[in-house]
């Protein structure tokens, strides 16, 4: 039924004389409206050496001789190739062409694009399953876009436009015979069949690309989404890729006049908002599992327009434009993935100095681009990422010189904010794209409030027997306070260890300091302490840390360690420094009692422009509670945290499965079962 017509093209195409078919393939824009990639200062760099056959990609860099072959791979990993063949720097060479007007750039892009030609057929990397054609298809298109409405036609012959265009033509049928079962490559498939389709009605097979694509790519974002809105591989990078696509086929289906799918469009719009939480205030976002950052304002900006949301568009425009949402924290059910934030601000100054919390209590999620970072958190304050997830850096799994794998590394529990347990992943690596049994998450329960919020669950692996259990609390949503409680069921000695990977740009600017009590550790915009244990080790080693494919920085990693036969805890305290003077000052975090190996009792001492005060947080370990008094609190629960101020006074208060409280001078809490709570004195607290 898709064997191929003697000609790419309709009739009326195919007998336009060779002038006319350049005058009509680059007079006018198709689908004006249709959003092109914007030029950049990097793209224009780009340029600038592909002009020399220099080509900078995942990392690595070649000065290719003229004349050289596509067939050839200079680099040992073969994703260097598979971006070499999508093309990624012809939409660059069109960009600086219009940019410098200089006609080197658009030799260049007639010159490479014909060599290419000249020497591959489709299907040249096999393992790509049509991925990489249908990434070359995107750039080819966007960059014959670009030309269009600039004066070009000296410089682009007919025949290479010919060849150009059937070669589109022939490489999207191929796509679409070859069309990867499942996820996100199937995505991008399909977006290049539609997009060919939509944008070229002078191809024979127009119709049947548009309605296959549609179609399609209809089904599969239906599954590549979760019904949260996450990208079911659970990857904040991937999603942001797919979301892409998506809403390049809204826009071209919108231009075209299509109707989508009302389920299909909800869908997205809840993954424009995942974006939104998800997104760091300065922009960026959190590499979570396999993760490069960039740039994704334009992302939202789209969605805002395609979706008329103005909270979208309060997020895509760092609180120029817009509305900030209602609402200080989200949970996305179905993938396990929570954000918090402290506020979404005013306008663009207090935006950007807005605390950010991404906290991972998901299982792992579809396909290879899981890391075995259960209970994996990253922290943001001050404008800058603190506490930070390493991202991926390579799909190699090749060692290095020195034999490390670094795939390996990058996926493991070490390299997460987690605990690991003798050194083991929390799920066993096999090889780059298997792994052993899943992690299991036990007892998982939360509280999102008006004022505080906390996360808790357990961890329970194939690879070792103690139970880890975190305890993640964003307390008056000024600072995170965690309990970590490893629970050795075997009676055996373990190893635990905590680390915190900290940002690159902190190298060399992190000290430790211990005492009988507490470690503290201090870094430029954040302050790190820990309550001492005995036979507890504190220090901080060198870690790697990867914005993008292929280039890892070192970076610090503040990393704590006990051993031990019985149940042992870390108690943890993370909070920006306080600046300015205009937000809370912690001091210490001391054990109190009547802390027992049942009962935990922590006392955080602090102040705010000088008033002082205490918070508290009371953990009960065992199967059972009982009732416990302190600081004029009665409660018989699971947890309890609050706050008293200079006067003693209760001002503010969390509480897990309280069953029963009582607070002298305070509020009469009438509870007839188990119940999470929390309650202020200040007004609509």
């Amino acid at each position: 039924m898709n064997r191929e017509p003697q000609s790419a093209f309709i009739e009326e195409i195919e007998t336009l004389a060779p002038d006319h078919f350049v005058g009509h393939f680059l007079a006018g824009k198709r689908l004006p409206g249709f959003g092109l990639p914007r030029a950049s200062e990097a793209s224009l760099l780009n340029a600038k050496k592909v002009l020399d056959n220099r080509f900078d990609l995942i990392g690595e860099s070649y000065l290719l001789p003229e004349g050289f072959s596509w067939k050839e791979n200079p680099s040992r990993d073969k994703e260097w190739q598979i971006a070499h063949h999508k093309f990624y720097f012809a939409v660059d060479l069109i960009h600086a062409y219009r940019h410098y007007q200089d006609d080197a750039f658009l030799k260049k892009w007639a010159a490479l694009l014909e060599s290419w030609l000249d020497e591959m057929e489709s299907g040249h990397i096999v393992l790509s399953d049509a991925q990489v054609e249908a990434k070359r298809m995107e750039h080819w298109v966007y960059s014959f876009l670009l030309l269009q409405e600039i004066p070009c036609r000296p410089l682009v012959s007919a025949s290479l436009l010919r060849r150009f265009l059937e070669r589109i033509a022939k490489e999207t049928l191929y796509i679409s015979e070859h069309l990867k079962p499942v996820r996100n490559h199937r995505t991008f498939q399909l977006l290049a069949v539609f997009m060919v389709g939509a944008l070229f009605p002078e191809f024979q097979r127009h119709s049947y690309f548009v309605e296959f694509g549609k179609e399609k790519l209809t089904e599969n974002l239906l599954t590549d989404f979760l019904c949260d809105g996450v990208h079911l591989e659970l990857s904040t990078h991937y999603h942001q890729l797919v979301l892409e696509s998506a809403l390049s086929f809204v826009e071209l289906a919108q231009l075209s006049g299509l109707a989508l799918d009302k389920t299909l469009l909800k869908r997205l719009h809840k993954a424009l908002e995942f974006s939104m939480w998800m997104q760091w205030p300065g922009g960026e976002i959190p590499l979570i599992n396999d993760s490069d950052n960039g740039d994704h304002l334009a992302l939202l900006e789209k969605g805002a327009r395609l979706f008329d949301d103005p909270h979208l568009q309060w997020a895509a425009t760092l609180g120029r434009e817009g509305k900030p949402p209602g609402d200080a924290s989200a949970h996305f059910h179905r993938s396990g993935y929570f954000t918090f934030c402290d506020r979404w601000g005013e306008d663009p100054e207090t935006y950007a100095k807005r605390q950010h919390v991404f906290y991972d209590c998901a299982e792992l999620g579809e396909g290879s681009h899981s890391h075995y970072d259960l209970f994996n958190f990253c922290y943001y304050a001050h404008g800058e990422p603190g506490v930070i997830d390493p991202g991926r850096y390579t799909y190699s799994s090749d060692p290095d010189s020195e034999g490390t794998d670094w795939r390996k590394r990058f996926k493991s529990t070490a390299y997460h904010n987690t605990v690991t347990i003798d050194g083991k992943d929390q799920t066993r690596y096999l090889s780059r794209t298997k792994h052993g049994p899943e992690i299991e998450i036990i007892k998982k329960s939360f509280y999102l409030g008006r004022r505080s919020d906390w996360v808790s669950a357990g961890a329970r692996s194939a690879e070792y027997s103690p139970v880890h259990k975190r305890f993640f609390t964003y307390f008056l949503r000024e600072y995170l306070f965690i309990l970590d409680d490893i629970d050795m069921e075997d009676g055996e000695t373990h190893e635990c260890a905590l680390r915190f990977h900290l940002s690159h740009k902190w190298l060399n600017q992190v000290s430790l300091e211990a005492s009988e009590s507490e470690v503290s550790v201090r870094s430029p915009l954040l302050r790190i302490q820990s309550v001492q244990r005995p036979g507890m080790r504190a220090l901080i080693e060198k870690g790697w840390v990867s914005e993008k494919y292929g280039v890892k920085k070192e970076a610090p990693v503040v990393e704590f360690v006990q051993t031990g036969s019985a149940p042992l805890f870390f108690a943890t305290l993370l909070a920006p420094e306080d600046l300015h003077g205009d937000g809370p000052a912690l001091r210490a975090v001391t054990l109190m009692p009547p802390s027992t190996d049942r009962l935990l009792v922590f006392r955080v001492e602090g102040s705010r422009a000088g008033d002082p005060f205490s918070d508290w947080f009371l953990f009960q370990r065992g199967m059972s509670t009982e009732r416990v008094q302190i600081q004029g609190i009665a409660f018989h629960g699971r947890f309890l945290a609050f706050r008293q101020n200079r006067h003693g006074e209760v001002v503010h208060l969390i509480g897990q499965k309280i069953e029963q409280i009582e607070i002298g001078n305070g509020p009469d809490f009438r509870i007839n079962r188990a119940q999470d709570i929390e309650w202020s004195s200040e007004p609509n607290g």
